[in-house]
């Protein structure tokens, strides 16, 4: 993907944004290379037909203790991913994974477009059934 390139809008729940015209909204641009990070986020490897790698996979620590080790595999996938994409800058990715109570862990992902200086952050929980974004 590439800064460039324009996809249908989607809502909180993955819908096309309607407009007033009855025409789905677009995102182009930077909203949409975010949204499609945010989209992989929640997608399982496999699930897209075009791309088999696509996907963090998150689901698969859904029903697994996380402790010390499953935390640095959480850190690494998500890192591996983004490293993927040319537009971001490897150096200025960071992850974070915290537990909460309820078996609720937090990932917290940073990081900076190649050759900008501004921060973009994702917080997604991971509660036992489900991967979501967090605003």
């Amino acid at each position: 993907m590439i800064l460039t390139e324009t996809d249908l809008m989607l809502d909180d729940t993955g819908q096309p944004v309607p407009l007033a015209s009855g025409e789905e909204a677009l995102a182009g641009g930077l909203d949409c290379f975010l949204q499609d990070i945010r989209l992989e986020a929640l997608t399982m490897e496999g699930e897209c037909f075009f791309d088999s790698d696509y996907g963090w996979s998150l689901l698969d620590f859904c029903h697994r203790e996380i402790g010390e080790l499953e935390e640095l595999q959480i850190k690494n996938r998500v890192t591996e991913k983004l490293r993927k994409r040319d537009e971001i800058n490897p150096h200025s990715i960071g992850v974070g994974v915290s537990r909460m109570g309820d078996d609720i862990v937090n990932i917290h992902v940073g990081f900076k477009i190649a050759n900008e200086d501004v921060s973009y952050q994702m917080d997604l929980e991971l509660d036992g059934a489900e991967v979501k974004l967090v605003d």
